[in-house]
């Protein structure tokens, strides 16, 4: 090797190890998960209820199932829901057709009548009440009430910051272990969801109606608890001490 190529290889190397030199340290870094929960009774609850009618005459139908809907609103008044708490969506028709083997053509079997009513109930101590009078009137879809918390919005950021203080603890604790500091955090995300207690709907005995004080305890309805629940991933800096 001439000297001309020795200095260009010693410059070479020169210039690599300038540059390892300005690599940033490799970061060290604790990655943990943190979780919330919290707990709440439900103070309202929303029934949705239908009537569905199915009549050869269209305008028969539609007078019916608006017959039926008149009936459950009035009962909903009785049990103390005002206007604001009553949605009654718009009726929808539409033809029926069963299918004829022997013409081998759709034949019409009459007219589907159908509206939705959607209620509010503040009161849970009378939502079995809601759901036995919407029976007794003719509704004939009742789903199983949605209950709800009206203050759903800071029990879910309780359980936020519960799993947030959660993480922060535990990168805490592995960092006290391994006898360095917990430093900056670095990344976070976080998920927030809720699970409604379950809404039995139980069938009614042999017994009458006046054996029981309310139409909670006819139907077997218990509200339970709402659990609020979130997640937070964190991933906090450590540094040496």
């Amino acid at each position: 090797m001439n000297k001309l190529s020795a200095a260009l290889v010693s410059l070479s190397l020169l210039a690599s190890n300038a540059a390892w030199a300005d690599q940033p340290p490799q970061r060290r870094s604790v990655s943990v998960s943190g979780q919330g929960e919290v707990s709440a009774r439900p103070d309202r609850a929303r029934l949705n209820v239908a009537v569905d009618v199915m009549n050869a005459d269209p305008k028969a139908a539609e007078a019916e199932v608006s017959k039926v809907v008149r009936a459950y609103v009035a009962e909903a008044r009785q049990l103390g829901a005002k206007d604001a708490d009553i949605s009654t969506a718009g009726i929808t028709l539409s033809p029926e057709y069963v299918w004829d083997e022997k013409t081998r053509r759709n034949r019409l079997t009459g007219y589907r009548a159908r509206r939705d009513i959607t209620i509010t109930v503040t009161d849970l101590g009378k939502l079995g009440d809601y759901v036995l009078r919407a029976t007794q009137v003719g509704v004939n879809n009742v789903s199983p009430p949605v209950l709800e918390a009206s203050n759903a919005k800071e029990l879910a950021r309780q359980a936020l910051v519960k799993a947030t203080d959660d993480a922060r603890g535990k990168a805490q604790l592995l960092a006290d272990t391994l006898k360095v500091k917990l430093g900056s955090i670095y990344a976070l995300n976080a998920s927030e969801g809720y699970a409604p207690p379950p809404m039995p709907m139980m069938a009614r005995g042999m017994a009458k109606a006046e054996a029981f004080d309310s139409g909670n305890q006819q139907l077997g309805l218990e509200t339970g608890e709402i659990k609020y629940t979130a997640t937070v991933n964190a991933d906090f800096d450590l540094l040496t001490p």
